[in-house]
């Protein structure tokens, strides 16, 4: 209630009027002469009785009259906060549908998007003719749909309806940018379909809002989402060493006014599932209600990434969160280095190292490089794969090699210089693919080249499938110079890998008991190969060390994301030219750039940097943002506007002439009280 005219109301003053002629004397009409002093006392009370205040409710009355004709002048004007202006008018209509992952909010056991989608095409079909559209889609970075405004309702209809729900965040701001880049300084009727989920959505909109109402825009929120706000999401997990194999430790967090109990399941890499029932406090003023689950893993687990699931129907676009998981149990390899040299190139071992880690300090696998002494520290409970890089004499540890290898370890022999085949033959009989012979010389030691390895089997042998894209070809560039010979390979449990152009075996198996024993026929460093400095190599190793068992190097390299956040992976030299792939197996958009690696995950999961044809360089997990599973509804379009201008939203009625008319029908009844109450008299 406002007054236009405040100073109007020292007319007030009027209303004395009335009381003093109610308080005023009044003569008697009639005179009677009487003598007697007997009635004195009678007459005095009588004149008593016309002091008083006379006819209280025709000065009521009265009063009412003139208080009504004073407030009229003032102009009192009620005024209050009404809905936004109606749809229709200018000509220029925007539709902004929102497909964050906040609508997948349940109305009626449908998604809140479906519905609002629906309503949307529903309004552009119905649109008059000659009413020109525009369409912004506003999850994970705002974009326009239609090329500028369009006369063509059935394709604006169209593309809203082909609009799918996403997981990303809400750019309202960016699509209220755009609209008003569309709209070109012209009024329009801006359309938001939104659920108004999450603090400070809006706010951050409140400029480009103020510049559309400014230009004689409307905006017009259509809000979809339940009355009811609910939703359980995990928003952290991590792996932590601790009892039996490690603990994986989830934080779930609550955003609807009730405590809810909801079960948890954690999938690890390998297929195995711990499932754990929490209950979750309801949320605060003060936030989300939070607990913390803990979930105790097997004592042998495959490494990679892993995620926690929550059972939650409210919202299921976010009921997954993705963490990385290291191997759990044996993941160390032991590199034995027999020939250290007299620099770092001309060691055995130097390649080897790098391919296996080449993110030191990255963490993921661990290599341990011992003398061929420190061969007595391999551990099976400690470590999956061992190499053996040209050492000279095993006989000593040959009974320790033995078991390791029947208690599921993974063994690789690498040839060289210092190896003889008598005592090789001697001491690992039981575990080498085919007895050793003698060196020979594929070439001149002296050539440039030397035989070519054949390109591999990648579809028989499954050593080999992760290069079936391209990398196969990569191994024909591995040119050799020596290796060391072998006798025919016999059994079932033994077989040829990888072999060279002329038939000469490079890579054989042999299977004893849980592990296996793979030969390399050459050197892990440049002494007879040039295998250390191809593409292959690294990948190569990996997938030697994958295949025993053991963790691949190139997953030692890990990372996090968030879903349209863009990220960035380092590669080192060797690391070839990596694609990304993402939780289905699909090739995701990248940009390379020198030694660096881009992209934007437009979905939470598991995604991976893979070179053409070769196993994985590195992972990264990618989950949703935690500010879209908050569903409590923020400041509104509506309520912003008010505060931004509010005379565009305000509604008002003016009072005055009803108070007039009050004044005069008060009046007119004040006049009928007092003539009836004359004729009384």
């Amino acid at each position: 209630m406002v007054l236009l005219a405040p100073a109007a109301l020292a007319l007030a003053a009027l209303l004395a009027g009335p009381i003093l002629a109610h308080l005023s004397k009044r003569q008697p009409r009639e005179r009677r002469p009487f003598g007697a002093l007997l009635l004195l006392e009678r007459l005095q009370r009588r004149l008593h009785r016309r002091r008083r205040l006379q006819d209280r409710l025709l000065l009521l009355a009265r009063l009412l009259a003139i208080a009504a004709v004073i407030l009229a002048a003032a102009r009192p004007q009620a005024q209050w906060l009404g809905g936004p202006p109606t749809f229709g008018g200018t000509g220029n209509v925007i539709v902004i549908l929102d497909d964050s992952l906040s609508m997948d909010q349940r109305m009626m056991g449908e998604p809140a998007f479906a519905l609002a989608r629906k309503d949307a095409a529903a309004q552009v079909r119905a649109l008059a003719p000659g009413v020109r559209v525009a369409v912004i889609r506003t999850g994970g970075t705002a974009t326009m749909l239609t090329a500028g405004f369009t006369a063509d309702a059935s394709l604006a209809a169209s593309l809203v309806e082909a609009v799918e729900q996403s997981y990303g965040g809400t750019d309202l701001r960016g699509a209220f940018t755009l609209a008003r880049t569309t709209l070109e300084g012209a009024a329009g009727e801006v359309l938001v379909y939104t659920d108004e989920s999450g603090s400070g959505v809006v706010e951050a909109c409140a400029g480009d809002i103020d510049r559309l109402l400014e230009l004689g825009s409307s905006i017009l929120p259509r809000v979809y989402g339940p009355d009811e706000r609910r939703n359980v999401a995990p928003v952290e997990a991590s792996y932590g060493d601790g009892l039996e194999g490690g603990t994986v430790t989830v934080t779930l967090a609550n955003w609807g006014s009730a405590d809810r109990e909801v079960p948890a399941t954690v999938h690890l890499p390998d297929g195995a599932q711990i499932t754990a029932f929490a209950t979750v406090p309801g949320a605060t003023d003060a936030g989300p209600g939070t607990v913390e689950t803990r979930f105790t893993v097997p004592r042998q687990a495959e490494g990679g990434v892993a995620r926690v699931e929550v059972d939650d129907p409210d919202l299921p676009l976010d009921n997954a969160r993705y963490f990385h998981l290291p191997r759990i149990g044996a993941s160390r390899v032991l590199v034995v280095d027999g020939d250290p040299g007299s620099t770092p190139t001309r060691s055995e071992v130097y390649f080897l190292e790098r391919a296996l880690a080449p993110w030191a300090g990255a963490g993921g696998i661990a290599v341990d490089v011992v003398s061929p002494s420190g061969l007595a520290k391999l551990d099976p409970t400690t470590h999956r794969v061992a190499f053996l890089a040209n050492v000279a004499d095993p006989a000593a540890q040959a009974p320790q090699l033995v078991d390791f290898v029947r208690r599921g370890g993974g063994l690789v022999i690498g040839m060289g210089d210092n190896v003889t085949a008598e005592r090789y033959d001697s001491a690992l009989a039981s575990l080498l693919p085919a007895p050793l012979r003698k060196t020979r010389d594929l070439v001149s030691l002296t050539a440039d080249d030397g035989a070519s390895l054949r390109p591999p089997d990648v579809e028989g042998i499954d050593l080999f499938r992760v290069f079936a894209r391209a990398g196969r070809e990569s191994f024909a560039r591995v040119h050799t110079r020596r290796v060391m010979t072998t006798d025919p390979p016999v059994g079932d449990d033994v077989s040829v890998l990888l072999t060279y152009a002329d038939g000469v075996p490079a890579l054989l198996e042999r299977r004893i008991g849980n592990g296996r024993v793979l030969l390399w026929t050459s050197t892990f460093d440049l002494g007879w190969t040039n295998l250390p400095l191809q593409a292959v190599f690294m990948p190569f190793v990996q997938r030697l060390t994958g295949y025993l068992g053991g963790d691949a190097g190139g997953a030692a390299f890990t990372a996090d994301g968030v879903v349209d956040a863009p990220v960035t992976l380092s590669f080192p030299p060797a690391g070839g030219d990596p694609e990304v792939t993402g939780p289905d197996g699909g090739i995701v958009a990248s940009e390379r750039g020198i030694g660096t690696l881009g992209f934007t995950p437009a979905r939470p999961g598991a995604y991976a940097a893979v070179p053409t044809g070769l196993p994985p360089l590195a992972w990264v997990a990618v989950n949703t943002s935690a500010s879209e599973s908050d569903v409590r509804r923020g400041t509104s379009l509506v309520e912003a506007q008010a505060e931004i201008a509010p005379e565009r939203l305000r509604r008002t009625f003016d009072l005055d002439l009803p108070l007039v008319g009050a004044g005069v029908a008060l009046l007119i009844g004040a006049g009928l009280l007092g003539r009836g109450r004359s004729e009384d008299a």
